[in-house]
């Protein structure tokens, strides 16, 4: 091991102050070795690096330096100082990490990590994410057990990386374990998605659509847009939706038969009937207090149907999810609360589906219904924070957070806005990717959510170059600052080059000036 320093100072068994050699000044992020009181070797990530010069600590050395400069150079030199803190991540055993009980030993030598002592930490058969941003010949990789089942999230500001890395972790699963990812996409930017081998095979884009009839009466009510606290609305809506379920009609044809019923209802101040959740047949009067309501209800499913049309369909999407590929949900054409009707739907079959396949109950329901059920799955959710702050949606999150281990049902959240995300949500997510985050309030929130997000690593946080980051939690052994791969396939995440299409334009235009 190469010698950088030694320890200077105070020490304790959580960090270390070391005074480094300047010709040799470990990189962020780097990880060095000590010895503690017992003789063990401890390893620490570098902290906090200090560069100063003893001569010029007040205004009269600096402008004596700066006066006689020439003179001055090699006494400067010699009089550079170096320091640095290392937070201590546990004891080396056999290529493992067990914790440190005692402090490291005053004035020992501090050396830079093996890298063969780095390579056994943090490469193994899981998902190659990067390297480190320290030592680019260590790769870094995911275990891919504690990624899925224990949930993790992706962080960052907008053009930090965040859907770079999600291709790079959705690439691996489905090519290289087979695996089944579900990947919601509210702006149907990944619909172009091209795996690094060149080719589509294993892609599957869902288009948006939704087969009404299979929702929850609430759910249905939530869909066309009413409001939660429009109770005699909901009402009335929930009747005539558990009405025309009967009728086993389905897509727009389902929701033209709504607003006829809706129509029949406004017309007649009589007794009407209609059928229960229960299926039971019963009877109410329409008064003229009802008529309002009835008026509305109307508006917002003519509305629905104006706007949402082409969004219903014959064939649910449950269906159409198919194990071992990467399926794309594409929800580009809905905005936000259908959005979130749609998913709430489709976690709530997931999670009852996977729990009743594994089970073995309703199986060949199951695997006609929604085959993807088959095998465990993981469910990426792009622009988390749109889901995961409210409504019937977020409820389904959190039961899969809390549950899903146990049935195979992983799931991974991408935001640029943590701290509108649940934070019921984001503490279940262990392992944290969080690349770039500046906003001090984002900041603070994540370390909150996170137990293995301490103060130290906030700063480091806000240093991050565009594809960096820090990791911590059970999918990587220790915490390490790293530079995210490149994905080689294609995504249609990335910003568009404004300055080329203008200038393409201006080309065009010269050229036809010419003729």
């Amino acid at each position: 091991m190469v010698t950088v320093g030694f320890v200077l100072g105070e020490s304790s068994i959580n960090e270390f102050s070391f005074a480094i050699d300047p010709s040799n000044v470990p990189k962020f992020g780097e990880y060095v070795v000590a010895e503690n009181r017992d003789g063990k070797e401890v390893l620490g990530i570098v902290r906090n690096v200090i560069n100063f010069n003893r001569l010029l600590e007040n205004p009269l050395s600096f402008e004596y330096a700066l006066k006689n400069f020439s003179m001055s150079k090699k006494l400067l030199e010699r009089n550079e100082v170096v320091t640095a803190n290392a937070k201590v991540i546990g004891i080396l055993e056999d290529g493992e990490i067990i914790p440190n009980r005692v402090p490291v030993k005053p004035n020992s030598e501090v050396k830079l990590a093996d890298n063969e002592i780095l390579q056994k930490i943090f490469r193994n058969s899981g998902i190659e994410i990067g390297t480190l941003i320290a030592r680019k010949d260590i790769k870094v990789s995911l275990d891919v057990n504690q990624l899925v089942l224990r949930h993790f999230a992706i962080l960052s500001v907008t053009g930090g990386g965040k859907s770079n890395a999600v291709c790079v972790i959705a690439n691996e699963i489905v090519r290289k374990f087979k695996g089944t990812v579900i990947l919601i996409d509210p702006h149907g930017e990944y619909a172009g998605f091209v795996f690094e081998d060149g080719k589509e095979t294993g892609k599957n884009v869902i288009p948006a659509g939704i087969r009404p009839e299979r929702l929850e009466p609430w759910e249905f009510c939530s869909l066309v847009g009413i409001d939660r606290d429009a109770s005699v609305q909901r009402m009335h809506l929930e009747r005539i939706f558990t009405t025309v379920r009967r009728e086993r009609l389905s897509g727009a044809d389902f929701m033209r038969r709504v607003l006829e019923i809706a129509e029949e209802w406004i017309n007649t101040q009589r007794e009407i009937e209609y059928v229960d959740s229960t299926g039971a047949i019963r009877k109410a009067r329409i008064s003229r207090e009802d008529l309002n309501p009835l008026y509305r209800v109307k508006e917002y499913v003519a509305t629905f149907m104006r706007r949402y049309e082409d969004l219903l369909t014959q064939r649910d999407m449950l269906a159409n999810l198919r194990e071992g590929y990467l399926n794309i949900v594409n929800l580009s054409g809905f905005d936000e609360e259908q959005m979130r009707v749609v998913v709430a739907y489709l976690l709530r079959n997931l999670l009852i589906g996977r729990i009743s396949y594994v089970r073995n109950k309703n199986r060949e329901y199951w695997e006609n219904a929604c085959p993807a059920v088959k095998k465990p799955m993981l469910v990426i959710f792009e622009e988390a924070h749109i889901f995961a702050n409210k409504g019937d949606v977020s409820l389904w999150m959190s039961r899969i957070a809390r549950e899903g281990r146990k049935f195979g049902i992983g799931f991974g959240i991408v935001s640029q806005r943590p701290k509108r995300i649940s934070d019921d949500i984001l503490s279940q997510c262990n392992t944290k990717i969080v690349l770039r985050i500046v906003e001090p309030n984002d900041q603070r929130y994540v370390q909150q959510a996170s137990e293995q997000i301490s103060e130290d690593l906030l700063s480091d946080i806000a240093s991050l170059g565009v594809g960096e980051a820090v990791i911590v939690g059970p999918a990587i052994k220790i915490p390490a600052a790293v530079k995210i791969r490149r994905f080689k396939g294609n995504y249609g995440g990335r910003d568009i080059d404004v300055l080329s299409e203008w200038m393409s334009e201006v080309e065009v235009r010269s050229l036809e000036d010419l003729i």
